[in-house]
């Protein structure tokens, strides 16, 4: 399991990174014309946000933080329901994140900041 608050590594690949409950298998979720204008497609359980570019990636997961990034490129806030342990978090063919997040209702808030050597994606659950 990874601890909230510090930074990992992530391949991002298909421009896009999923949050989800349940297993650690991925959910398919399927982007329509409208979910790739908005930036984001939901699913049975989960989320998937579009990246900004493929390749090498940071990321930050926080629970009621709200401290974004200083420099911050896109911002996307959707609600996020989940009744399991965990929180995985992923992207095409990358290693599987995981975090412990308490079952419940949220606000997650995707802040995406474009960097030159590789892009920050800051997500923060916000209690409902």
């Amino acid at each position: 399991m990874n601890d909230l608050n510090k930074t990992y590594p992530l391949s991002i690949s298909y421009h896009q990174i999923t949050l989800y409950t349940g297993s650690t298998t991925p959910p398919v979720i399927d982007w329509t014309d409208d979910d790739i204008l908005q930036g984001f497609a939901t699913g049975d359980r989960g989320v998937s946000f579009e990246g900004i570019n493929n390749g090498k990636a940071s990321i930050i997961v926080t629970l009621n933080r709200h401290e974004p990034p200083s420099s911050v490129d896109r911002v996307i806030t959707v609600p996020f329901t989940h009744s399991s342990d965990q929180v995985y978090l992923t992207s095409v063919m990358a290693q599987v994140l995981s975090f412990s997040i308490p079952k419940g209702d949220y606000q997650l808030t995707c802040y995406i900041s474009e960097h030159p050597d590789q892009d920050l994606y800051y997500f923060d659950f916000q209690t409902a």
